[in-house]
């Protein structure tokens, strides 16, 4: 569009736009808008519409790219002014010869490629002028969904936007109440909180109460799961009652009871039972009750209000379809409050019933493999009450445990042999690096050697001292126990049964154990014989009680490791209970 044009439809200047009328018709903007569309957005002036109308009447239904008309992006803008000389101009036309309706109705029905119609627009952006300017002109067309499933009506009622609800059932004749996911009005009304809409979409449409949305849920299952007493009273007048006992088909055939147990909900759950004292009696689709349902969710709110009814008793004992009590539940869950004591403790409560897998709530809270919380405390709980264990699958249960036994006997067969020549490979290379260090001491004394010609030419220095000597030994004794043990090593790999590798592998470790002390001993004793002087006695000391502490380390922490470890692969068993 041309820049003087557009900045004249933008600031409304009907001068420059008069000058220009010639050209209305082909300037449009990138999607397409033209200077009405322009000056419906930017613009509430209703003379300047009707200047650029009277010159290029063919504006008036043109849409933009998105498919929108004047009269949508005025709606959006809330430009009242406009929207009323856009209706008033569509009123002095003939009717469309092709869609047979008049001008203003085929204006006013025109929805988008989201197939919104001005009023959507108007709903959505709370502009309660220009809503009641469209609905009093066209009030038999019933605005149905756009492609989000959206009516004006319940984007009303899912906004809070009363006013506009109570404007569009009063005025329209059959305004359509549907929404998304199959909801209707009334379920927006309740999930937005608004009292008003909910009392008025009740006068107006009674019947409103038992729609279910695609999940079976009416609008009072979403009062009671949002906790929204104030709608539910509404809902369960006398006459509309019988929704506490609607299901949600698509939902666990759940009512709007299980709904308010399942979240915890617990004002919801009393001002259901004032109404409708029975309800308390209906399953879903499991065979639980709401006591099961209040367990398996762990919702100890709703269990305290169940157990302070007189009818307690006759959900306590009720099976579900896998023949599971409440107890059993409660024996499988990880939920412990003061409060299930009392649950386990009631005089009413069968602690000896069985499920149809011949188990009873002893069996359950020792049989769930996974980890909880509260384990033992339940466990402590029921054997409190004296819960039996059930005997009925004993042979079964023993068949099956030493099954499983035989099976990880099996597999711990074909993994020995691996971790057998895993542990020979580690101590083969600890042993050999013991030997290396060790025999290269061996030519590489503390103190080095006599190089003055004489009888002592070529013989270590420190020869004399007896520190010196204990460093020789322990140095020998280091490289023949590591030698030792690298032969043992190789010669456990020629051996095919486990326990003759390993008693060899333990031969091994104990001449490596004793290669690792001699070496620390033959470092402490060669470190002092160079240090044993009067000016470095302190710090010789100090090396030698540093490696000694070594020694203490050795001994507490890797020989007693190692030992048991080596025993458990050799003695390795499985316990049948």
């Amino acid at each position: 569009m041309d820049l003087s044009l557009y900045k004249a439809a933008m600031e409304g200047n009907i001068g420059v736009l008069m000058k220009n009328k010639d050209r209305f018709e082909e300037q449009v903007t990138p999607t397409n808008n033209t200077v009405l569309h322009v000056t419906a957005q930017f613009n509430d002036n209703a003379d300047n519409v009707r200047g650029i109308l009277e010159t290029q009447s063919s504006l008036l239904l043109r849409v933009n790219s998105r498919g929108e008309t004047a009269l949508h992006i005025a709606a959006r803008n809330g430009h009242s002014s406009t929207v009323e000389a856009l209706i008033r101009f569509a009123k002095i036309q003939s009717r469309d010869p092709e869609s047979g309706l008049e001008i203003i109705e085929q204006m006013v029905r025109t929805t988008c490629e989201n197939k919104d119609t001005a009023l959507h627009e108007a709903v959505r952006n709370n502009h309660l002028g220009v809503v009641e300017l469209l609905v009093e002109e066209d009030k038999k067309f019933s605005h149905v969904a756009n492609n989000s499933g959206e009516t004006p009506l319940y984007l009303a009622a899912e906004r809070d936007y009363h006013e506009i609800v109570f404007l569009i059932l009063t005025t329209c004749t059959s305004p359509a109440f549907n929404g998304p996911n199959g909801r209707t009005a009334l379920h927006a009304a309740v999930f937005s909180g608004c009292i008003a809409c909910v009392r008025k979409l009740l006068g107006w449409k009674p019947s409103l109460t038992k729609e279910a949305d695609k999940y079976g849920w009416t609008p009072l299952h979403c009062a009671a799961r949002q906790n929204d007493v104030k709608s539910m009273r509404e809902l369960l007048l006398p006459e509309h009652k019988y929704i506490a006992y609607q299901i949600a088909k698509e939902d666990g055939k759940k009512t709007a009871l299980h709904l308010a147990a399942l979240h915890g909900k617990v004002e919801a759950m009393e001002e259901l039972l004032s109404h409708c004292p029975d309800c308390w009696e209906m399953v879903n689709d499991r065979g639980q009750n709401i006591l099961h349902i209040a367990i398996e969710y762990e919702k100890v709110n709703v269990i305290s209000c169940i157990l302070k009814r007189q009818w307690i008793g006759n959900l306590l004992n009720q099976k579900d379809n896998e023949g599971n009590t409440p107890l059993h539940m409660l024996a499988a869950s990880s939920c412990f409050h003061l409060v299930l004591n009392q649950l386990i403790c009631h005089p009413l409560a069968d602690k000896c019933a069985f499920n149809k897998d011949n188990l009873t709530p002893r069996d359950i809270a020792t049989s769930v493999d996974s980890f909880r919380l509260y384990e033992a405390s339940i466990i402590k709980m029921l054997d409190v009450v004296k819960a039996p264990r059930g005997w009925r699958n004993i042979a079964h249960d023993d068949s099956e445990r030493l099954t499983e036994w035989k099976k990880n006997r099996a597999e711990f067969r074909n993994q020995i042999q691996g971790l057998i020549n895993k542990i020979g490979n580690n101590n083969i290379i600890v042993t050999a690096l013991i030997a290396t260090v060790t025999f290269a001491a061996g030519f590489t004394l503390p103190g080095g050697y006599d190089g003055n010609a004489g009888p002592n030419q070529g013989m270590a220095v420190l020869v004399r001292k007896a520190a010196f000597k204990a460093f020789v030994i322990s140095n020998a004794m280091a490289v023949i126990c590591s030698t030792s043990a690298v032969f043992v090593f190789l010669i456990a790999t020629f051996y095919v049964t486990e326990r003759k590798i390993i008693t060899r592998y333990d031969i091994g470790f104990v001449l490596m154990l004793i290669s690792l002390v001699a070496m620390m001993i033959a470092f402490i004793t060669g470190t002092y014989a160079i240090l044993a002087t009067t000016p470095g006695i302190g710090l010789a000391i100090a090396v030698c009680v540093i490696g000694c502490s070594f020694l203490v380390i050795d001994y507490i922490f890797l020989h007693k490791w190692l030992r048991e470890n080596l025993r458990r692969v050799v003695n390795n068993s499985y316990v049948i209970n």
